[in-house]
């Protein structure tokens, strides 16, 4: 869970701080948490996470679609909700330790190449991107290839969309 947490925060703060960004959301940024600590002193970074995360969601459906597929910001149902519940509980040490990096793109973008790491890094692929299907969701090498899309389309300032399908392909059965 820490792992799609951290994916999360990183592409959040990467696709508001790209030019042009992914999304027109502000709040993956010192402005932003200042803004929502007075209306969640306790919660802003979670507040944060959730706010630019519905854009997020909307940006990947539009690019992916929204029935028969997943991605980072739609997972499948009961997944979604264990990572609510760890939102919930996100260690003030482990929401500070996010934010320390949010202002620094390249730190970000180091942290994101990090998780990413996989045989396929070297590959730019833009837009939707299939990496697998619906039981992937519960693999970490599946964050690490969506971490690794993300980096190279960041790092080339195009956007790439990872996702996963709902059903096996009938033509690789």
């Amino acid at each position: 869970m820490d792992s799609i947490i951290n994916l999360r925060a990183l592409v959040l703060a990467l696709g508001e701080a790209s030019d042009p960004p992914w999304w027109r959301t502000k709040f993956m940024n010192d402005v932003g948490f200042r803004f929502l600590e007075r209306v969640y002193p306790r919660a802003f970074f979670q507040a944060a996470l959730n706010a630019s995360g519905k854009a997020a969601r909307d940006t990947h459906d539009r690019s992916v679609g929204r029935v028969g597929v997943f991605h980072l910001f739609r997972l499948p149902p009961g997944l979604e909700v264990d990572l609510h519940a760890q939102f919930s509980a996100l260690s003030n040490d482990k929401s500070a330790s996010l934010m320390e990096s949010i202002n620094n793109v390249s730190l970000l973008m180091e942290n994101l190449r990090k998780l990413g790491i996989c045989e396929d890094t070297n590959d730019l692929i833009t837009g939707a991107v299939k990496i697998g299907v619906e039981a992937d969701c519960y693999k970490l090498e599946t964050f690490n290839k969506a971490a690794s899309i993300y980096f190279k389309a960041f790092e080339n300032g195009k956007q790439a969309f990872p996702y996963l399908s709902k059903e096996r392909d009938q033509q690789n059965d």
